[in-house]
This record gives C-alpha cells, structure tokens and sequence, in this order.
C-alpha cells in the first residue's frame, strides 16, 4: 500500500490558495488543482489536460489543500483540507477520485482557537498511512501562542482515524494587532524513506527589554526516538548572533533531497539542502541567479519518485521555471506570457512522468478557474549552462489557432535549436532540429483538433507556448 503524508502550509497571515496533485492508478493520469476564488469558496477539480472535468465547492473558507492517499482496499482517496476564519470549522475530507463526491470528512478541534491553516503533501514511509501537520494561533486575544503539530490518520474503505498527535508548542506573545507580524510556511516535503520537513519564519517584536528577531524554523518528526514532539532546528537573527532576517520563500524535493530557497535581509538568496530524517540543513549554499527573489510569488515540486524538482515562479507578467537535478540548471525557462498578476501562494508545481505542470491564478481577470502549463522534461532539462540570456531572442508562432500547417521561429537565435510539439497529455507527437536559422514548420495533417505544447530550445535559450489545431 502505498502509504500518504499530509501536512499544512502557511503563507503570511493567508494560506496557498493554489495547490495540485496527481494521480497515475490503473493506466490513467489524474490531475487534481484546489484553490480559494474571488467569493471565498474552497474549490477542487480534477482536470483532463488543462479541462476540469469533474468539481466540488466548499463554502466560505480560507484556504485549502489536496493530496492523494490509498485506503486499505488500495483505493486512491483525494484528501482535501480546508479551513474557515471563524472558530472550530477546521475540516479534512476523503473525495472520490472520479467525481469529487465526499467520502467522509472529520473536524479539527483546534489548540488555539482562533486560527488554523493547513497544507497535504503525499508521504512515502511505510511507519503511515498518512500524517497530518498544522499550524495554528492566536494573535487578537490575551492567548497570542502559535501551535505546530502534526498527527498521524489511517483511511479504511475511504473513512478517516485519526491517531497520534506530535506537537510543538511556542507560546511567543505577539502583542496587539498594530505591531508587525510575520508567518510564513513552505512545505511540507520528504524524499525516499524519510520523514517530513517543512520550515518557516516567524517575526517576533520586542517587549519587556527584549529585542526583536526573525527565527527561520525547520521542523521534522521523529518517531519513534521522539514520540511526542517535534524536532526543531532554528536559526534566530538577532544584533547578537547573526546580521540577517531569513525570509523563507518555497520548499520542494525529490529523490535523495529536500530544498529550501531563502532570502536575507539584503535580498540575497539561498538554498539549504536537507536529507528530510533530521531538520538541521545538510549545506546552504547561494543561489546564484537575481530571480526569483523574495518578492516573487514561486513554487517547487515535490516527488520522493523525481530524480530533480522543478522551481517555477511569476516576475513582470511571465511565469519562469528552472529545473535541479543535483545542481541548478543555469538558465530559466520562459512558460508563459500572462494578464494579470500572481500573488504569493498563489502558485504550485506538480511532477509527473514526462514532465511538471504548473497552476496559478492570474488576479485583475475574469478567469474562474486557475491557468494550467504543462512543461515537458525536455524542455528543462536539456538547456545550456549560460547565465547571460539572449535577450534579443524571441519565439514567433504564425498562426494560432492554426489548421494543417503552423509556422515557428526564434528571431535572433545564434546557431542551432530543436523543436519539441508534445500533446497535453504530455507526449512528445513531432520532433525537429534546425541547423542556424531557428525556422521551423509543422504539418499536423494527422493530428486530431486540439491543443498542443510548443517547445523550442537551444544552448541558451527555451520557450514554450500553447498553440490549437483546428478542423
């Protein structure tokens, strides 16, 4: 059986609105995108391709998150979990993976009563069936305490237990509402046959003659040496220990790692490796590109089956990614041109077989669903290691939507590139090599109407677009 972790995810004082899981069971691929719309509402679909085709609301809450575990019957379960702002409304449901029908869903009673925010992630560590974590706090009333725990579950024919609690308790009073107050989560994350990680940073104002700090927290479980609480790892900025205030920015992993990007004070970003048994970081070393930043809304897959994670990230109206496999790839990759801008948490990566996709959801637009791109392995993997882009390089498609035949070129490329056209289920259906001019021509005459992921890579330079096939 294979076994589910779910964890949960703070971003400032507001959850990810975005979040995304798939599924291969039975010889089918399930995509499964829940996030908070502009009324309020949890929502969750599953998605053939970029097309909901199944759906289910929940009413009035303030984040949500899904993960995918399997019952004893060896049945998958979409795992969603929400939370409303008001008190003891916490929920976590089992979904049916076809139709989102709920299956059986139990209540949280909250420690602190006032706030809970919660995140899923699948675990691979055959001591669970799955693992739940949370975060929740008091910051308006006299009991102004934060509460980390997580807490084990079994599913049996789709009905949740729950079982033990591990917790960690901090009870930092944040004075009033007025003074400065900042909490972040990112992750949780695990690779092969280790325990969960997240981490977060927490500001903490100055009372009773004591200074002000930022503690960047990374918190694992242990059982069964540390049956009951947490293990934790904290580094404090203070005038006295060090000269910087961690600012966490994502968290993913892969096979033999978990990464966590970071920012200091300066706007100088880091990344510390984990090997997910214990909280403290294997090595931190410098990011070595200006973006993302820590004022860029970014996301990283998180697969214990993944040889490398993908980090993705929206800057200047353009989705980017850039892809880690035991080092960073050194250049970025151009997804999409977009409308509207992206907000923190509101951005998530998934791995899949053949390649990632990514969801995110575009404010100061109509849309009602979250955009979805998927990103062949290809395309991120195969890209040169120049750190200085060909900025005069662009890709032109002429026309779009086309029928039979579709004109593509990279003006202002130097030397050769390879086209890439793969169907949304993310097979590569044409494939083509340019010697030095970067012009390209597809006939599609048998290929079935629909939409298509166009990939063009060189040396130093990759771009996708999406492009429709009609009758």
């Amino acid at each position: 059986m294979i076994r589910c972790l779910v964890l949960f995810m703070l971003v400032g004082v507001c959850a990810a609105n975005v979040d995304m899981v798939p599924l291969h069971f039975m010889g089918n691929d399930y995509l499964y995108v829940s996030w908070i719309d502009g009324s309020g509402d949890a929502r969750v679909a599953r998605y053939e391709g970029i097309t909901p085709v199944a759906e289910a609301t929940f009413y009035d809450r303030t984040m949500a998150s899904v993960a995918i575990c399997l019952d004893d019957t060896d049945t998958p379960n979409l795992m969603l979990i929400t939370s409303m702002d008001t008190f003891c409304t916490d929920t976590l449901y089992s979904l049916w993976f076809i139709f989102l029908d709920v299956q059986d869903q139990v209540p949280f009673e909250r420690i602190s009563i006032e706030h809970g925010q919660y995140g899923l992630i699948r675990h691979h560590h055959p001591l669970y069936d799955g693992l739940i974590a949370g975060f929740q706090y008091s910051y308006v009333s006299s009991g102004s305490d934060f509460y980390w725990f997580m807490q084990d579950y079994s599913i049996n024919s789709s009905q949740i237990d729950l079982g033990t609690l591990l917790y960690e308790v901090s009870p930092y009073p944040l004075g009033d509402a007025v003074e400065p107050f900042l909490n972040r989560m990112v992750g949780p994350v695990t690779c092969q046959d280790s325990r969960a990680i997240f981490a977060t940073d927490r500001f903490k104002a100055g009372y009773w003659g004591w200074p002000g700090n930022t503690m960047l927290m990374t918190l694992s479980h242990n059982p069964p040496i540390d049956p009951v609480y947490l293990l934790c790892d904290t580094l404090t900025s203070t005038p006295d220990t060090l000269p910087c205030d961690p600012c966490v920015m994502t968290m993913g992993s892969c096979t033999d790692r978990g990464l966590l990007l970071w920012a200091d004070e300066w706007g100088a970003v880091h990344f510390s490796s984990y090997n997910c048994s214990e909280p403290a970081p294997v090595s931190t070393e410098p990011y070595s590109w200006a973006y993302p930043g820590n004022s860029n809304p970014c996301a990283m897959s998180c697969n214990p089956d993944d040889e490398g994670l993908l980090l993705a990230w929206y800057r200047n109206g353009e989705i980017r990614c850039r892809h880690f496999q035991a080092d960073w790839n050194g250049f970025d990759h151009i997804v999409r041109n977009v409308t509207g801008a992206v907000y923190e948490g509101d951005i998530a990566v998934c791995s899949v077989e053949d390649g990632y996709w990514i969801a995110w959801l575009e404010e100061g637009t109509d849309a009602e669903y979250p955009e979805l791109e998927f990103v062949p392995r290809d395309s991120v993997t195969s890209i040169g290691d120049s750190t200085t882009p060909p900025l005069e390089c662009y890709l032109r498609i002429c026309p779009n939507p086309f029928s039979e035949r579709l004109g593509i070129s990279v003006e202002g490329l130097a030397g050769s590139a390879t086209l890439r056209i793969f169907d949304l289920a993310g097979r590569l259906v044409y494939r083509s090599s340019s010697a030095d001019s970067g012009i390209f021509n597809w006939n599609s005459s048998d290929m079935p109407p629909g939409t298509y992921i166009v990939t063009v890579g060189s040396d130093d330079f990759s771009a996708s677009r999406r492009v429709i096939l009609v009758d």
